[in-house]
């Protein structure tokens, strides 16, 4: 076979020719430093030897050795670092991080600087490593060790009592929130709100309605108790007289906030045959308002009591009256949002009025500070501010307050 090529080839401390076929497959090699001649394929023996006798003289020196039958023997060369060293670290970390063997790396193996891919070499395929199996997690609590045991009887009451304590806190989280769980719900199903009859619209109702029915000036013939009570006031002062002009006049200042969105409700009944004086509902909030009438007083408001003129202090509760209390009760039943409802206290007929400190949620103000109400917003939505109006003009809604 006149068409075979030898090439030198010398590298990684060899020194060799190599016999190729025209392809460029290699069919055999001679080693200079050994003095051997490998034959990969049988019948391609004597063409080797020729080839190999032609390109070098002193061939009768070398020692030839054919190559075993049947698949050759392949032979890794010193192993070639396919990856930089860090990006190998990084690699290698990774593995063992993960718990899992590292890969067997492929040998790399360069080919003859003439002719590429001179000698085949199998490389063995990487051995599966099975993975770790995962342990398995069970809920049970491990029994302590001998050494983690309280060593008294003491410590082992107090590890028992701590086990109690932390119980009975994760029961009392978990009746919290099937609480909250339930309130929620409570407003998401909101009940449903009685229809509104001519009787029972509350939006009718004027200031001091109850004082009005005590005093006689509803109903039959009120004109002319009326006028009698008018013609006697001077001689048998009521005291209930001023109580309903003060409910009169709060009425009237409350009545001009409805210009800037606001809604008003005067005497809203309660079971228990108390009332609201006047219910305020706006974007500011819901404020249940009430009023304390004092002509010609000078009043001072501070610390839980009040002083008229210069008297002596007394005990006075602002945060103790129920009506903001039921009110949020009454309307939540029926809303589907919070209705936060707060208190505020109006004085009528003062000279001078002297607020120190009031409790959070309550406010004080004189007749014609009512006024200050009117720019608050950002508690209620339009649409909510008219939700509430429905339910609180509706007088089967407050039957449960």
């Amino acid at each position: 076979m006149q068409d075979l090529k030898v090439t030198s080839w010398q590298l990684f401390g060899h020194d060799r020719l190599y016999v190729n076929l025209p392809d460029g497959t290699a069919i055999g090699w001679a080693d200079r430093g050994s003095g051997t001649i490998t034959v990969l394929h049988p019948r391609y023996r004597d063409a080797v030897t020729d080839a190999l006798a032609r390109q070098v003289p002193d061939l009768p020196a070398l020692v030839g050795e054919e190559a075993p039958a049947g698949p050759p023997t392949p032979r890794i060369p010193p192993p070639v670092p396919r990856i930089p060293p860090m990006r190998g670290m990084r690699k290698r970390r990774a593995v063992q991080e993960a718990g899992l063997a590292p890969e067997p790396e492929a040998a790399l193996v360069p080919a003859p600087a003439p002719v590429p891919a001179v000698e085949l070499i199998a490389v063995p395929e990487p051995v599966p490593v099975p993975a770790p199996k995962p342990v398995a997690t069970t809920d049970c609590v491990t029994e302590p060790d001998s050494a983690a045991a309280p060593a008294t009887e003491e410590e082992a009451e107090e590890a028992a009592g701590a086990a109690t304590e932390a119980t009975a806190g994760e029961a009392a989280e978990k009746a919290a929130e099937e609480a909250a769980g339930s309130s929620t719900d409570r407003r998401r199903r909101p009940a449903v709100l009685p229809v509104l009859t001519p009787a029972g619209d509350l939006a009718s109702r004027r200031p001091g309605a109850k004082l009005r029915e005590q005093l006689g000036e509803t109903g039959p013939g009120a004109l002319v108790r009326v006028a009698t009570g008018a013609l006697r006031r001077h001689k048998d002062p009521d005291p209930r007289r001023g109580a309903l002009t003060g409910e009169r006049r709060v009425g009237a200042e409350l009545k001009r906030l409805t210009r800037h969105g606001w809604r008003v409700l005067h005497s809203v009944p309660l079971p228990d045959g108390s009332e609201i004086g006047h219910l305020l509902i706006g974007p500011g909030g819901v404020f249940a308002v009430s009023t304390e009438h004092r002509p010609g007083a000078s009043v001072r408001i501070g610390d839980g009591t009040l002083r008229i003129d210069d008297g002596d202090p007394q005990p006075y509760e602002l945060d103790g009256r129920p009506g903001a209390r039921r009110a949020r009760a009454a309307l939540e039943a029926y809303c589907t949002f919070d209705v936060p409802v707060q208190t505020v206290l109006v004085f009528t007929g003062v000279t001078a009025l002297e607020v120190v400190a009031t409790p959070v949620g309550v406010s004080v103000y004189g007749e014609r500070q009512v006024s200050a109400l009117a720019p608050l917003t950002g508690v209620l939505t339009a649409t909510q501010v008219e939700r509430v109006y429905d339910v609180a003009r509706n007088e089967e809604a407050w039957l449960d307050a």
